[in-house]
């Protein structure tokens, strides 16, 4: 199955309706969706006309579903996704074994982990599809739920009953540095051994509280970094030149710790030390078979991690 199939009735009209309802603004939909923005506005408005009712509100700080267009887009989302699993489990006894898979993760894992498992899998799987987003921790569970992800990569924490944990593997965040770091000699640091070096930070990293350290929630508060990005691409090249030191988990520098040219040690914070990555999939929907075979890819690759 493709990514492209879908209900003949309304297809588009449904994407551009959840598109519209994800942004806030017809505009940004179409920069997503990679068409005219009047043509996405023409058929919203065409389709309130068919249904007698407004979907949106149209107000200064973007467009605002109504109650109505707000069981619409619950209707859409299901519609969508029970169609797509439908197509799946066709394929599934055709023995055509394709699919697509929505994945939602921390971007740390984009870096390396992500594209590992799925370059292998593809190789044995060339029928199945993915699309891959990088999202905050807590957005990782929000998309899940609102069936635009068929499973995600995030830190453990509690969530929705419609969220169910697949597996885990313990994964704690520590300082990433340099070899030629000063600091990177130690097997455990505390928060007050940065005062004189340079500190990066990256934004959205981590789950709310009471997950995080108390004492790393100030620090991060109180810390004047080099560099802030959003980007944790940057973050490497910057780290790998030596400016600065990170806290991130491995999973984002595997290669270079592998190789030496990075070091992660370990910070003096019980919290940050318990943290653990977990694999979550819907509990309230069937998974397609697509879905089920990436999730014991991934299952099976978390353990391998969890044994280094």
């Amino acid at each position: 199955m493709k990514a492209a199939r879908q209900p003949a009735m309304h297809a588009a009209v449904l994407r551009y309706l959840k598109e519209v309802a994800r942004r806030g603004s017809i505009r940004k939909a179409a920069d997503v969706l990679h068409v005219a923005s009047s043509a996405i506005n023409r058929q919203i408005l065409k389709l309130e006309a068919d249904l007698g009712v407004r979907l949106f509100d149209r107000m200064p700080d973007g467009m605002h579903l109504t109650p109505a267009g707000d069981v619409l887009l619950r209707h859409v989302r299901d519609t969508l996704y029970n169609f797509d699993r439908l197509l799946a489990e066709i394929d599934e006894l055709r023995g055509l074994r394709s699919g697509h898979v929505r994945i939602a993760s921390l971007d740390s894992l984009l870096v390396d982990f992500l594209p590992r498992v799925l370059g292998a899998f593809s190789a044995r799987h060339p029928a199945i599809t993915f699309s891959v987003q990088a999202m905050a921790p807590m957005a990782v569970f929000d998309a899940i739920v609102a069936a635009e992800a068929d499973l995600g990569l995030t830190f453990v924490a509690p969530a929705s009953p419609a969220v169910g944990l697949a597996a885990s593997v313990p994964m704690p965040i520590g300082a990433v540095m340099a070899a030629s770091h000063p600091l990177a000699g130690r097997q455990v640091l505390a928060f007050g051994d940065f005062a004189g070096h340079r500190v990066l930070l990256q934004q959205e990293t981590l789950p709310g509280v009471p997950f995080i350290d108390d004492d790393y929630a100030v620090f991060r508060s109180s810390v004047q970094p080099r560099f802030v990005s959003n980007s944790i691409e940057m973050l490497r090249h910057v780290i790998r030149a030596g400016l600065g030191v990170a806290f991130f988990t491995r999973l984002g520098f595997l290669r270079e710790i592998e190789s030496g040219e990075l070091v992660w040690v370990s910070l003096a914070s019980p919290r940050l030390e318990r943290l653990q990555l977990g694999l979550f999939t819907p509990a309230q929907r069937t998974p397609s078979p697509a879905s089920v075979a990436i999730t014991g890819e991934l299952t099976a690759r978390l353990q391998e991690l969890g044994e280094r």
